[in-house]
């Protein structure tokens, strides 16, 4: 009995957005579609609710996206600015600033922006991502 509890237990949590999310980033984050990202049902709302981000706790990383973005459109190199995040990511999660589960998630995207050869499409999808998690999250800190 105790081993069925555990085990529910355990694919409860699987099934909780944030890991179906990160789960999903094993593909192609191309691979998401405007739904899974944008819809009030998709995965941007579900994970800022689940983990319950602050508006503050996204906005640096989506600035430092979009301004990787920007530098991609002036075909700037953008490695440095993009290594840097994952430090980024290190530092705030380790401040407490952020969640461990929010950091796993975005070294995850981070980690399949680069398996995707910095493509201006993944790092268009992750963008998207961050700013409808802002949209969908709270004022303030």
């Amino acid at each position: 009995m105790n081993g069925r509890h555990q085990q529910q237990g355990r694919q409860q949590q699987e099934n909780r957005p944030t890991n179906e999310l990160i789960n999903r980033l094993r593909a192609p984050i191309t691979q998401l579609t405007d739904r899974d990202i944008f819809h009030p049902e998709g995965y941007a709302r579900k994970v800022v609710e689940e983990l319950e981000l602050q508006g503050v706790q996204l906005r640096r990383f989506y600035a430092e996206l979009k301004n990787i973005q920007e530098m991609m459109k002036n075909k700037e190199d953008v490695k440095y600015r993009f290594y840097k995040l994952y430090a980024l990511v290190n530092y705030q999660a380790n401040r407490g600033v952020i969640k461990q589960k929010f950091a796993d998630l975005l070294t995850k995207m981070l980690d399949n922006i680069e398996r995707q050869d910095f493509s201006k499409q993944a790092v268009d999808r992750a963008v998207d991502l961050l700013m409808a998690m802002v949209a969908y999250s709270k004022k303030g800190g």
